[in-house]
Formats: C-alpha cells, sequence, structure tokens
C-alpha cells in the first residue's frame, strides 16, 4: 500500500511541470532579505581619549621674561550614551545622532625648580550633534560624521613662590563649556534584529581661548581631543525583510 502512495505521488508531481517550476526554485533556496537600517536607535559607548592641550603665557605672565608655552597630553577613559535617527536608500544612507557622556581626561605640571610654575588642565561632560553619511553593506555601515562639539574644560596656570605656593596675582583659570567641531569615523555591525555593536574614532577641536590674571598678563589655551569608543545601540524599526524558507 505505501509502494502504491509513493508511486501515486511522484506522479502527480511528473505531471504538473507547472507547478514542479514554480516548487523548484524554493527546495533548498532561501535568499536573505537585505537588512534595513531605517529608523530611531539609542545606546551607550565606552572607550579611551588623549588630549592636547597647549598654554601660554606672555612676557611676565609666569614672571618670567620671556614667554612660556606647556604642552599637556593627558590620557583617560570616556563613556557616554547616543541616540539618533538613520535613512537608508539603496546602499546608502544618511543619518543625525547626538552623542553625550563624560571624559576622563586632567593633568597637572608643577615645576619646583626655576620656572617654577603650576599649569592643569581638566575635561568633563561633552555632547556632541552630528550628521552622519556612508554605505550599507546587508547587516554593516560604514559611515563618517561631522557636526558641532561641547565640552566642560578647565584650564589653569599660576607662577610658584619659592616653588610650592601658588601667587594669587599671577593665578589664572578658565573653566566654562567650550564650542568647537567634531568629525570622526566609524563602523557599525547588526547583530541581531534590534541590537547592533559600533566601534568610532572621534575628533573634537575647540580652538583656543583667552585668560588673564591680577596683573593682566594673557594667557592663551588650545584644546582638542581624540576619542576611540566601543558602544551599542537598540534599533526601533528598520531589520531585515521577512524571508519564507522551504526544504
Amino acid at each position: 500500500m505505501k509502494t502504491l502512495l509513493r508511486a501515486t505521488a511522484v506522479s502527480v508531481v511528473l505531471a504538473s511541470p507547472a507547478f514542479a517550476a514554480d516548487l523548484e526554485p524554493l527546495i533548498g533556496k532561501a535568499p536573505p532579505g537585505a537588512y534595513n537600517w531605517t529608523g530611531l536607535y539609542y545606546g551607550g559607548h565606552c572607550g579611551g581619549g588623549w588630549a592636547n592641550t597647549k598654554t601660554t603665557g606672555d612676557r611676565n605672565a609666569f614672571d618670567e621674561t620671556t614667554n612660556e608655552v606647556y604642552n599637556l597630553r593627558p590620557a583617560g577613559w570616556v563613556c557616554g550614551g547616543q541616540l539618533g535617527f538613520n535613512m537608508q536608500i539603496g546602499g546608502w544612507f544618511w543619518g543625525i545622532e547626538a552623542d553625550f557622556g563624560y571624559l576622563g581626561l586632567k593633568q597637572t605640571i608643577i615645576q619646583r625648580s626655576s620656572p617654577r610654575n603650576f599649569v592643569e588642565m581638566k575635561y568633563g561632560a561633552y555632547g556632541v550633534a552630528a550628521t552622519r553619511a556612508g554605505v550599507v553593506v546587508d547587516r554593516a555601515l560604514l559611515y563618517a560624521k561631522a557636526g558641532v562639539a561641547f565640552a566642560q574644560i578647565r584650564n589653569t596656570a599660576a607662577d610658584l613662590d619659592g616653588g610650592t605656593v601658588i601667587d594669587a596675582s599671577d593665578f589664572t583659570e578658565l573653566d566654562k563649556t567650550r564650542m568647537g567641531w567634531a568629525v570622526g569615523t566609524g563602523l557599525e555591525y547588526s547583530v541581531s534584529s534590534n541590537w547592533s555593536l559600533k566601534l568610532e574614532y572621534l575628533y573634537m577641536d575647540f580652538g583656543k581661548d583667552n585668560s588673564t590674571n591680577q596683573d593682566r598678563d594673557q594667557f592663551t589655551h588650545r584644546n582638542s581631543v581624540h576619542t576611540l569608543k566601543a558602544g551599542f545601540n537598540w534599533h526601533f524599526g528598520g531589520g531585515p525583510a521577512l524571508t519564507t524558507r522551504y526544504y
């Protein structure tokens, strides 16, 4: 009886060439749906940062007869979050993104022998509002970004009396939120329909600011910072297209 049923089934399939032709491309094949990156997302990031600060005091600023220049290059950590929106058009995408977090960067120079000076810089909270654009390769994004950066930066400088005590008349401090520009590049890869992982390099430049001490001596401070961050995003919408599989 079983042999008869098998023979009947085979005969029906062979006798229906149109049905067989429709079925053939589906047997053992499941072309993957293209991943769609369009939609809102939010996430977090952590990594490292290294800054470049150049503090210059004019003649007499440090109670010296010539200009004094100090280069501070602190390294530390960065952590924060991001949120944004992507719009995919074929193999390209563009979007907007806001980063916010904290930069754990600080360095102090204390010279107890001539010239006897004190110089310090410290970063705090930061934020970036940027546009992103790049190419899409299914589950991967390769992108560049550019925008406006903000950071809380403190620059301090002073002469040391006797190499140990800050001279109040030669003390200067500039502690405020600075605005600058930012550029970067990164790679993001989707590991599921809603989650993605990212690796990003970002450079922020805050230009030059001036400060004075009680003696009206002039100081200049140039600040910039590099960051390298790893992070994740949770996506609303997007994800892979639905694909029916047959075996």
